[in-house]
């Protein structure tokens, strides 16, 4: 398949650098199967990006899925009340299943970045993990692929 991005504005040069190494360790990762538990992930995600995702308490869990399943199906997805930002662990494991290659990430201009990647077939598994990881680090995706 031919090759798709994700495009973003960068936040600044400093955060683009940190989640370039993130994700050049998860393309690592991904091309040798090799992976590390979420300790070793947590390590490439400082304070302010760590607090874009979700950390539920046992209790906020058990809440969500009393809530979860006390909504009919056909409103799940789209109920505002059970939306929540990813958690970390289910963003590594999107990487890790998703069925596509990381090519890597580039700044194509002064305030643009581009994170490349392949997919093998469809589906692959989609950007969700992608744009968590980079809306993590400040940046705003601006274009994204079709679904």
């Amino acid at each position: 398949m031919a090759t798709n991005f994700l495009e973003f504005e960068i936040s600044s040069g400093d955060r683009f650098l940190h989640a370039v190494a993130a994700l050049d360790a998860l393309q690592q990762a991904k091309t040798s199967g090799s992976w590390q538990d979420d300790e070793y992930w947590l390590g490439f995600f400082d304070k302010e990006a760590r607090s874009s995702f979700w950390w539920p308490t046992p209790e906020e869990q058990e809440d969500w899925y009393k809530r979860w399943t006390a909504t009919p199906p056909s409103r799940r997805a789209t109920d505002p009340a059970l939306q929540t930002p990813w958690d970390f662990g289910s963003m590594i494991d999107a990487f890790k299943n998703g069925d596509y290659d990381l090519l890597g990430c580039e700044q194509i201009s002064g305030s643009l970045g581009r994170l490349n990647f392949r997919p093998h077939g469809w589906p692959y598994g989609g950007v969700g993990c992608m744009r968590a990881l980079l809306e993590s680090f400040g940046h705003r995706v601006v274009q994204e692929p079709d679904a």
